[in-house]
């Protein structure tokens, strides 16, 4: 019997993976491997790329932009993590493997014998692991027609080549790794304060840090890092840029390494604010890597809710400030809530924690005003000052507007290309966009009141606002404009990403307002 190609075994492979029911309920997952798959045996290989496939295998709108939307990368990181548990259980017995090596998005097909020779030079860390995998990656299928004649004639200088490679890598690898794990670790830091009474109602502290209390400018005090028992402090160099942080320099330094808190609160229900910003890895950072670097997992009260979490990735880049809000978390039996933070690459890491009180099912409302300081609307409600935007100029205008008794929310104006990642938990939202037209059309420009400024308006990946003028819809300029829309959800990353851009000129905005009603 004539034997199959390699081509022939790599495509039953595929759709072995494909049909196997491992992607039954992650049916996004299935068209990532299958597309990257049909490309590889297309010839198109080179042109697998973050771009491409979230437009052609995850539906992303064609001004798909990867600085601002991580999504390729997450889903990378989960379809690896996918295969690697398959191929340890109802896949263990196949003899073609599919890898996808970090960093890479192209498909790898690999003999089960070579890899399974290759393993065992590196026994224990992942990293070291992941040298064999990317080593044992390499084409070997296609050096022969047929997976049979590969077995019958073995390239042995090859193998022993690439195992002495490998041992060498493994053992850089291991030093690397526990040299690393070894400065995360030593020594394990423990805080000997009082843990006896519940921390103020709205509570804020700076993990890793230990100076004097830190007041920013919504008003709000951080506190220096308590109620800690494990990992270590590191500053964040003071030069380093965090992007979207609430004010600048907020962030001082991270807890690192294996550790958990212990924070006693008051009764009740609260929402719970992790902040994450990756300073050490990354390109441009101190020890490069990329996504899948630092992967680790974070329970509340014993129950795991943010699951193999990559810093990095979840931000889109490093340097990024990452937030995730936790609804309805309440103290345990003891009066405290318990955070755990647990490595599964490299140390953990955390910048800082706030804990509010909130209405049982809902978070706190999100108001905006893009200025720099708080403004307190006629109602008494506080609209915090510009945070969560990325890109864009602010600017302050004192413009008598008419018909409107809140005018203070609309002095305050971001415009350019821009965006804002608004941090929410799980749930439906209505925003509320507040409009001005405070420079076209006023005595303060020379340019005419319609026309003049167009743009666009995205929520996580879709059109809300095409072809917007905001003095074309106020009815002139220095008048206000609301706009609503409502069940808006966040993003995987529990993020609402709005997006401002420009068709014509600027795009604007004067305040944001995000309500959860289910």
């Amino acid at each position: 019997m004539e034997a199959l190609t390699s081509a022939q075994l790599e495509r039953a492979e595929m759709e072995s993976v494909l049909h196997s029911g491992l992607f039954e309920k992650a049916p996004r997952l299935g068209k990532f491997l299958g597309y990257i798959c049909e490309r590889y045996f297309d010839g198109e290989a080179d042109s697998i790329k973050e771009y491409s496939i979230a437009v052609e295998a995850l539906g992303r709108s064609a001004d798909f932009d990867p600085r601002k939307d991580s999504i390729v990368r997450v889903e990378a990181h989960r379809l690896r993590k996918r295969l690697d548990d398959y191929y340890r259980t109802g896949g263990a017995d196949h003899s073609i493997r599919i890898l996808i090596p970090n960093g890479q998005y192209k498909p790898h097909f690999v003999c089960r014998e070579l890899r399974e020779r290759l393993e065992p030079v590196i026994k224990t860390p992942a990293t070291g692991l992941a040298v064999v995998n990317e080593l044992a990656a390499e084409p070997v299928l296609h050096s022969t027609p047929a997976l049979e004649a590969t077995a019958q004639r073995p390239n042995w200088p090859l193998f022993v080549s690439l195992v002495l490679f490998a041992g060498l890598c493994g053992v850089f690898v291991v030093r690397t790794f526990s040299t690393r794990a070894s400065s995360a670790a030593k020594p394990d830091e423990v805080w000997n304060g009082s843990a006896a009474d519940p921390v103020p109602a709205e509570f804020r502290m700076l993990t890793g840090y230990h100076g004097t209390p830190v007041v920013d400018r919504q008003g709000h005090t951080w506190v220096a890092d308590a109620y800690y028992s494990g990992g270590t402090s590191f500053p964040i160099p003071g030069e380093t840029f965090i992007a979207g942080q609430p004010d600048p320099h907020l962030l001082k330094a991270q807890r690192s390494g294996r550790f958990h808190y212990d924070i006693p609160v008051a009764a009740g229900t609260h929402e719970l604010h992790l902040y994450f910003a990756e300073t050490e890895y990354g390109a441009g950072n101190p020890r490069g890597g990329g996504d899948s670097t630092r992967v680790f997992n974070v329970s509340v009260n014993g129950t795991l809710v943010l699951r193999e979490f990559d810093p990095l990735a979840e931000a889109g880049g490093p340097n990024r400030l990452h937030e995730r809000v936790l609804k309805d978390v309440v103290p345990g039996s003891d009066g405290k809530i318990h955070l755990a933070f647990t490595p599964m690459t490299l140390p953990a890491l955390l910048n800082a924690i706030e804990i509010v009180p909130s209405t049982a099912g809902h978070i706190r409302p999100v108001r905006i005003v893009t200025q720099n300081t708080p403004v307190t609307d006629s109602d008494g409600r506080v609209w915090a000052a510009d945070e969560y935007f990325t890109g864009g100029t602010q600017v302050f205008r004192r413009q008598v507007l008419f018909e409107r008794p809140d005018r203070a929310l609309y002095q305050g104006e971001r415009y350019g290309n821009f965006s804002y990642r608004i941090p929410v938990a799980p749930g439906k939202y209505k925003l509320t966009l507040h409009f001005a037209e405070t420079w076209f059309g006023t005595p303060n420009s020379q340019y005419a009141p319609l026309d003049s400024r167009i743009f666009d308006l995205y929520a996580n990946g879709t059109a809300l606002l095409r072809n917007f003028e905001v003095g074309r819809e106020a009815g002139g300029p220095n008048r206000t404009v609301e706009k609503v829309f409502e069940n808006l959800q966040p993003n995987a990353q529990g993020v609402i990403l709005l997006e401002f851009v420009p068709v014509r000129n600027y795009a604007e905005v004067n305040a944001i307002e995000v309500v959860e009603t289910d």
